[in-house]
């Protein structure tokens, strides 16, 4: 039984939006719910006038009238319409919220102070980007890409880039070059923005030899212009206040942005979303299940290359300042993020969950911090982990999240409505039919099965670019159950209170004896060991028919890997889950290996360990810490 850490007050949960938005459907639908429980099942069982209510309720402006909320497609999910017949822009929506009363974003990186910047000013470098894209001939429908750090620029440029319709893709300055290659080769941009470098960790990186490079390589791109260099200077220059920034109206399921999948041990895919989906969706996920409210400060740890980007972004549609932290997290010392939060008043911090886990030998008492929630998302956030935030604020709600890059949202999530259990999520979020079906494709309760999205979501992609027929879109969800969406999770949704317990990938699952152990057990007993800083554990089928599973641990600085130590953790393993989760053998390592979004390579390192040659295993180019990965190659040539 997970333990209760947190309950919302009577006043908390009156005050929250969730509460507003259920009461609003319960007067414009004359129903009643006694609890949240009650509040999902209409909405995924009455989905029609869920996302009516969703449109109504944050008044989302349509420049012309539509008819059906959906229209189911007989293909399944894939061609279902929203809203058909609605246009609307995004960037018209963020606009609607200025204001001289709070800054639009709060920004700091490694080498540059806090700085506010003003809707005003936000406004201006729009409407000047917007003007340098019309005289290039940009219009509706074209790519527009960005090679970008986390700044105030970034967040113009597509603003500038969504205004006019056209569609924006963005990766972060520490990709390499071929991956990014790779990916925009594939969507055809024709204007490329880039930064010239990055800081991390108090070391500069140049990157501006790399974009000229990569502009070389892809003929579609007729312009590169590098920000905060001389273009850009006269981008800037060059603008006519005088003229209004203009807003495009286009299609609900006009794409907005493309993101990608990893990338780690194959070709990435090109995920294209629509306009109106991201819009709705993001409304819903950050106020009625973050509780961001207008005049709040947003923050989310994240790079441009993840799809947390896009989803703080959405904060500004709030009319919340967006804050940036702009560099490493643990420079100039380990508790830069939580300083920056402290001097800021920022009032949502959210961040990988692996950061988080990290920071659990501090101690934060001597800062004045005052958050409403903490987020977590990218992997499991260990039950420790939870204890650990909880206690550093008593009043604080931790909303741990799941999605991904598939949705560019949350659909596991939190409730101001439901108390908060260590190492469980609060609840499927609404218009979200999350199941988790066993291996006959039945639904389970308080067993572990594959998560399943039963019913369409409006931020579910609208294809991948350059897909024909479809076919990586079927392969990637419907392979394994033909009618419903296959996440790649492995949950357990509890009975009693429907919390949700994250199990890890289930094609990184450990297959014990024909017994499945989702990895995020194994580590959740490793976190409870001061001596490992991180781990990583794999089943290596052999050919006999066997399997060896191996578990991999970095160890403290000052620490060593002793028998004593190896028992320990035999023993913990087997008392807390089963002998099943005892490792054959546990081995040191110098570091785990991580994509760029936070999630560790057990993949690709079950690959290199059966075989398989490293150019077909990972993708190198993606990895957050390629040395990392020397360990396991070296130990496959000496096989």
């Amino acid at each position: 039984m997970s333990e209760l850490i947190w309950t919302p007050s009577a006043d908390y949960q009156k005050n929250s939006a969730l509460f507003d938005f259920k009461t609003f459907v319960e007067e414009h639908y004359q129903l009643s719910f006694k609890d949240y429980e009650t509040l999902w099942k209409w909405s995924v069982s009455e989905s029609e006038d869920f996302w009516h209510s969703v449109f109504q309720y944050f008044d989302l402006k349509s420049h012309s009238p539509f008819d059906a909320v959906i229209k189911y497609s007989q293909q399944g999910f894939i061609g279902t319409e929203w809203f058909q017949g609605a246009t609307l822009n995004y960037a018209e929506h963020v606009f609607r919220m200025e204001t001289d009363k709070r800054p639009a974003i709060l920004y700091q990186a490694e080498q540059t102070p806090a700085k506010e910047v003003s809707w005003s000013q936000l406004k201006d470098q729009v409407r000047a980007i917007q003007q340098f894209l019309i005289r290039k001939g940009i219009k509706e429908g074209d790519r527009v890409a960005g090679i970008l750090n986390n700044t105030t620029e970034t967040i113009a440029i597509f603003l500038a880039v969504n205004a006019i319709g056209a569609i924006w893709s963005c990766c972060s300055t520490d990709f390499g070059s071929a991956s990014i290659v790779e990916r925009f080769t594939l969507i055809e941009p024709k204007i490329l923005f880039a930064d010239s470098g990055y800081d991390y960790n108090g070391k500069k990186y140049d990157k501006q030899q790399t974009a000229v490079t990569i502009k070389e390589q892809i003929p579609s791109i007729t312009d590169l212009v590098m920000v905060n260099g001389a273009d850009w200077d006269e981008i800037i220059l060059e603008a006519d206040h005088t003229r209004h920034l203009t807003f495009q109206p286009v299609p609900f399921d006009h794409p907005i942005w493309i993101l990608y999948s990893s990338g780690t041990t194959g070709k990435p895919k090109a995920i294209t979303h629509s306009s109106g989906g991201n819009l709705i969706e993001h409304y819903k996920a950050l106020v009625l299940h973050q509780n961001v409210q207008e005049g709040d400060r947003f923050m989310w740890y994240t790079t441009t290359g993840w799809m947390m980007w896009n989803y703080a972004v959405s904060s500004l549609l709030i009319g919340a300042t967006l804050c940036i932290y702009d560099g490493s997290p643990v420079f100039p010392e380990r508790k830069s993020i939580w300083k920056f939060v402290a001097d800021h008043r920022v009032d949502h911090l959210g961040a990988g969950a692996a950061y988080f886990t990290s920071c659990q030998d501090m101690s934060l008492s001597e800062l004045d911090i005052k958050l409403k929630t903490i987020g977590s998302t990218g992997s499991p956030l260990p039950p420790d982990t939870f204890k650990w935030l909880q206690g550093q604020q008593e009043d604080v709600q931790i909303v741990s999240l799941s999605g991904g890059t598939d949705v560019c949202s949350a659909f596991l999530s939190g409730s101001t409505l439901l108390p908060v259990f260590a190492g469980e999520i609060q609840c499927r979020t609404l218009g979200s039919k999350i199941e988790a079906y066993n291996e006959d494709g039945v639904a389970v309760y308080d067993e572990v099965g594959e998560l399943v999205i039963e019913l369409p979501m409006p931020s579910m992609p609208l294809y991948f670019w350059k897909d024909q027929n479809n076919a990586k879109y079927l392969e990637s969800y419907f392979d394994k159950y033909p009618a419903v969406w296959c996440h790649g999770d492995w949950i357990k949704i509890t009975r009693n209170n429907n919390g949700i317990i994250m199990y890890g990938r289930s094609d990184a699952t450990l297959n014990r004896g024909g017994v499945r152990i989702g990895t995020a057990e194994v580590y959740n007993v490793l976190n409870t060991f001061e001596q490992v800083e991180d781990s990583l554990v794999i089943c290596i089928d052999l050919e006999n028919g066997d399997s060896v599973m191996p578990l991999y641990i970095k160890m403290s600085s000052g620490t060593e890997l002793t028998d004593e130590l190896r028992t320990e953790i035999k023993k913990q393993l087997r008392n807390t889950y089963s002998p099943r989760h005892v490792p054959d053998e546990i081995l040191a390592v110098p570091d785990i290996p991580y994509t760029m979004s936070g999630k560790k390579l057990e993949i690709p390192v079950k690959k290199l360990m059966m075989g398989v040659p490293v150019e077909r295993a990972v993708s190198i180019d993606v990895v957050k810490n390629p040395d990392s990965l020397n360990y396991w190659i070296d130990l496959r040539k000496k096989v």
